[in-house]
Order: structure tokens, then sequence, then C-alpha cells
């Protein structure tokens, strides 16, 4: 599974991404996305291996988002399906050096098209603590829905989470007013 935008390819990880990925490990906000972290680059391997896995059953849930010029991975997009609700919940970063360029909103978009395109969804969800993800997940579509309370562990504490959504019906009504003279 590829989707492809002007400037990026969102396409399987492949063990030559690995050492983009341990670099992007430097950034805080990237690491604290993944449960421990990658502190070598045996571990993003073995990680590699797991998605190479799940792509050979099929199931292209984590995708590497690289900048088309130089087929360079800048990122990461979790699509997690969720089937029998008819939800897809997004999760994503992007390479500190690559940050403000407008990268995620461009591959959020992207996937939340590709969603409804094939019927995956009715609902795409995405959850952030990060007030730049928020804006990212708006330009795209998504609305504020609430804020979710201690929602996730983080620290010796918790941490709240908002929860931004699009509906298929959300879309199919911005195309429908895009078109009225």
């Amino acid at each position: 599974m590829v989707i492809h935008t002007p400037r990026l390819a969102l396409r399987p990880v492949e063990q030559s991404d690995a050492p983009a990925l341990l670099d992007a490990m430097r950034c805080p906000l990237v690491h604290q996305m993944h449960s421990d972290g990658f502190h070598s680059l045996a571990h993003v391997q073995r990680y590699i291996d797991v998605l190479i896995g799940e792509y050979a059953q099929g199931k292209f849930r984590t995708l590497g988002i690289a900048h088309k010029p130089e087929d360079k991975l800048i990122g990461m997009i979790t699509i997690d399906e969720q089937a029998v609700f008819s939800r897809v919940e997004l999760g994503y970063w992007i390479h500190l050096d690559w940050r403000n360029e407008g990268y995620s909103t461009e591959a959020v978009s992207a996937v939340v098209e590709d969603c409804f395109a094939k019927g995956r969804a009715n609902r795409i969800q995405a959850l952030t603590s990060n007030p730049a993800s928020a804006r990212v997940l708006e330009k795209a579509g998504l609305r504020y829905e609430g804020t979710l309370r201690q929602y996730f562990g983080k620290g010796n504490g918790f941490a709240d989470v908002r929860m931004y959504a699009v509906l298929q019906g959300d879309c199919r009504a911005g195309a429908a007013q895009k078109n009225i003279p």
C-alpha cells in the first residue's frame, strides 16, 4: 500500500529506513510516541522486522512518510482501523528537522481522503496533547470534540488529550458546499 501526495509517499517502512528512524528519536516528542523509544540501531531494526511481518500479512497499519525527491523517511503515520466500529484512529510524527513545512497536514489529509475513498471507515479520529498537532488535525479537516481528562500516563502523572474527528458525511457536506455557486 502506497499513498502519494505531491511531495510525499506514504509507504511501507524498510530496513534501509532504520538510520532515519533512529535519528528521529533524538526528539523527545517523537520518542514518547513509542512505548520505550529506540536507543539502538538493532532495536529499530527489530521494530521494522515486526512491521515487515505485518505487511506480509496484508496489514498496513504503520507507514513511513517519505520525502519523494530522495525517498527519505521523515516521519511515520499509524492508521489503526477498527472495522467493527467503522472507525480509524490516526497517530503520526514528523522528524524535528522537517517540521513546520506542512508535511504532517499533507500526510494526514491524504490518509483521511484515502480511508474515506476506500470506504474503510465512517469516522477518523486522533488524540493529541500537542498544540501544533491540533493545528495539523484542524487543517486536515478534523474537528475538536472534547478533552479526555487524564487519558494516559505520562512520567509520574497523567496527561489530558484532545479528541479530534471527521466523519465521512462531513467530507461529503464540505465537498457539496464547495460546488455551490
